[in-house]
């Protein structure tokens, strides 16, 4: 039966995208997707019940949102409804990897996510010592779902991931904060470190925050490599 919801989830996101993807760049409404859902799951909205809102995550979002007809604005709640009930579902899984391997990329730049039973192998070989409580990282995260796999074995630790694509970073911030995990998430190049952008998921109360450089703990403290995590038990890197 939770199959066969799953399906009737993706099956709603999909013909929604569908829809928006006929008047609109099909990209760009994904992408704009992922930003305004972030927008809206901001901290400040979700602590104060809407009584307050950040200014500068309103303009943000009304930059984006005004690009769009009313038509259209009225499709993207039903958007979020499929990704919520795809999660409510299937907790861990990744509706957005999956959509945007098949719809959006098809392969391109290489951007094919390491399968889901390849991700199930690797949490259970890694997780199989983690309790509570450390750092779990993937340098290369994608939509988050090698971090999601782990999860599923071991909610409560913190949980980190860069990636290079802005999309892909903010597919792994959605998926952490719709399955309550805690950490941050980068748009950054890990190889040179060049940083953009980063939230924070979860921390210090529920809800998503973005988060400047200077404050952000994937920039300023710098992963380990396997031969130091030999000599460091708070931090397992997945990659």
């Amino acid at each position: 039966m939770s199959q066969s919801k799953q399906y009737d989830a993706y099956k709603e996101f999909q013909n929604t995208m569908n829809t928006l993807g006929r008047r609109y760049e099909l990209s760009r409404v994904f992408d704009d997707f992922l930003s305004l859902a972030i927008c809206s799951f901001h901290r400040t909205n979700i602590q104060s019940k809407l009584m307050h809102k950040d200014p500068t995550n309103e303009e943000f979002y009304h930059s984006i949102i005004n690009k769009y007809d009313q038509k259209a604005i009225e499709l993207f709640p039903k958007l979020l409804g499929a990704l919520q009930l795809s999660v409510y579902n299937e907790p861990y899984s990744d509706l957005l990897g999956d959509y945007f391997t098949e719809h959006i990329t098809r392969g391109q730049n290489g951007q094919f996510f390491t399968p889901q039973p390849i991700c199930e192998l690797m949490s259970r070989i890694n997780a199989s010592d983690i309790t509570q409580g450390k750092r779990v990282y993937d340098p290369s995260c994608g939509s988050g779902r090698t971090l999601l796999s782990f999860a599923k074995h071991a909610p409560d630790n913190y949980f980190f991931g860069n990636d290079v694509s802005s999309t892909c970073a903010k597919m792994t911030t959605l998926n952490f904060f719709l399955n309550g995990l805690r950490g941050e998430v980068a748009w950054m190049n890990t190889l040179s470190h060049e940083w953009y952008s980063a939230w924070q998921v979860n921390c210090q109360g529920i809800g998503i925050l973005s988060v400047s450089k200077e404050n952000s703990i994937l920039y300023n403290e710098k992963p380990y490599t396997k031969k130091q995590q030999l000599h460091n038990k708070e931090q397992l890197t997945l990659f």
